[in-house]
């Protein structure tokens, strides 16, 4: 009896200790959410340990002597925000922003053992804007008015708010989409009333219907695309340069919507009511 309560006594012991190693082996660190991993990379006061949470395109974060959010001026506000997790992927986007500079950058993740940052993107072409905002600034103001709006499809003032929208904060389009929201749901019925929401129709007769034209100058809505990978879903576009697009997009089925990659949309931030921010690059 006592050799069978000595054996007894051995194997609850030697099922214990394993737990009592991954405790004690376990770093706090492995359970840090993206959204703190990302926040610990942008913050001024740098990231100690950093090297587990870095590969694929961030692997010189190995060795680098300093983090982004060290190199940047401490006055630089960065304000982090999770758009979207599931249990082995995730991405956080980050606005950096001071009284002078403006920039939305997206870092995405994978869990192995612990979260890890394996690339970040952010809109780019921006200088495109820019310098078409530059342009239209030297045109002289005799020139503004109806005679620019005869030889351009859009009239001068929709150019110059349209390309600094584009240039913008997220936090800017959101608020922009807010503010017209009963446009953008006035355009979206006559879409699907006047049958525009097939493919080539949605982008060659969409923008012309006179009464979806008028709205989508207020909207500052250049037109319309389409995606064959994602039936349904409808695109309007803001602007942008081939792949590198920025604008708002209307699926009322979440599950049918583009899935957040740093190969194409990088970012689908919900809106409300089917309406979503996107930007590919």
């Amino acid at each position: 009896m006592k050799i069978l309560l000595l054996r007894l006594s051995f194997l609850l012991l030697f099922f214990q200790l394993p737990q009592i190693s991954s405790a004690q082996q376990k770093s706090p660190s492995d359970t840090l959410t993206p959204l703190q991993v990302v926040q610990r990379y942008v913050s001024p006061d740098g990231f100690p340990n950093k090297m587990k949470f870095f590969c694929c395109e961030l692997y010189q974060e190995w060795n680098a002597d300093s983090t982004l959010g060290q190199n940047l001026p401490r006055t630089v506000r960065r304000t982090s925000e999770v758009i979207f997790e599931d249990t082995a992927h995730a991405m956080v986007a980050v606005w950096l922003h001071d009284s002078i500079t403006s920039l939305d950058v997206y870092f995405y993740l994978v869990k192995t053992q612990n979260w890890t940052i394996y690339a970040a993107r952010s809109l780019v072409m921006k200088q495109s804007a820019r310098d078409a905002l530059k342009r239209l600034d030297s045109i002289p103001e005799k020139e503004r008015g109806e005679v620019y709006g005869k030889t351009h499809t859009h009239s001068y003032t929709f150019e110059v708010e349209n390309l600094r929208l584009w240039d913008n904060s997220d936090n800017v389009l959101a608020a922009h989409f807010n503010s017209h929201k009963k446009e953008f749901q006035q355009v979206q019925k006559r879409l699907v009333k006047k049958g525009y929401t097939k493919a080539d129709s949605l982008v060659l007769n969409a923008i012309n219907d006179k009464k979806i034209k008028q709205l989508t100058s207020k909207m500052l809505i250049r037109g319309f695309e389409f995606d064959n990978r994602y039936p349904g879903c409808i695109f309007y576009l803001i602007g942008g340069i081939t792949d590198n697009t920025v604008g708002y997009l209307y699926q009322p089925d979440a599950k049918k919507i583009p899935r957040i990659t740093e190969k194409h949309y990088i970012i689908i931030k919900p809106l409300g009511d089917g309406w979503y921010l996107f930007k590919t690059t």
